[in-house]
């Protein structure tokens, strides 16, 4: 694809990619970063896409997985700052709780399924509706509950065991 087919074919869809990544990342600075990303990317392996049928779908699904690649990055982030903060406190043992609590939630949620895990993510980390996450992900917002359900039982389940089996 030359330069002048990649401006033609892709170009023209940079305003539904940034409303994507606008409404995953609510934030208009880190929507067009992502899509300024996105595009370079796309531009560099731009010989790549001429075997691609549907170049928005393609555009928007590259968008969309930069996005949840950044809200995972930004709860790992998140998440060791918090504790951090606390190690800065008087309350050492809260802190050691919270490490403790991150690190066993995490365990639990190596053991969903990929489907699952990416919508709870944006749920419980991204703050993201059922609606908003149906339209991300392209699924119906019964399927979305359904996932997250399915996940919040998980994690519960894995979370009362591990507290059973720390009692002792």
């Amino acid at each position: 694809m030359t330069t002048d087919e990649f401006k033609a074919k892709v170009l023209p869809h940079y305003k539904c990619m940034y409303r994507v990544a606008a409404s995953v990342t609510r934030s208009e600075t880190e929507a067009a970063d992502v899509v300024q990303d996105a595009l370079l990317r796309l531009y560099e392996r731009r010989n790549l896409l001429n075997d691609v049928a549907d170049i928005k779908s393609y555009c928007v699904n590259a968008v969309r997985n930069d996005c949840l690649n950044r809200i995972r990055s930004k709860k790992d982030y998140v998440s060791t700052e918090a504790a951090d903060d606390m190690d800065s406190g008087e309350n050492i043992h809260a802190a050691l709780e919270w490490k403790d609590l991150s690190g066993i939630v995490d365990r639990a949620m190596n053991h969903l399924q990929t489907d699952q895990l990416e919508v709870f993510k944006l749920s419980a980390f991204g703050g993201f509706s059922n609606a908003e996450i149906a339209d991300m992900l392209g699924i119906s917002q019964g399927n979305v509950r359904v996932l997250l359900c399915r996940a919040r039982n998980k994690i519960r389940e894995l979370l009362s065991k591990n507290q059973t089996y720390g009692r002792g």
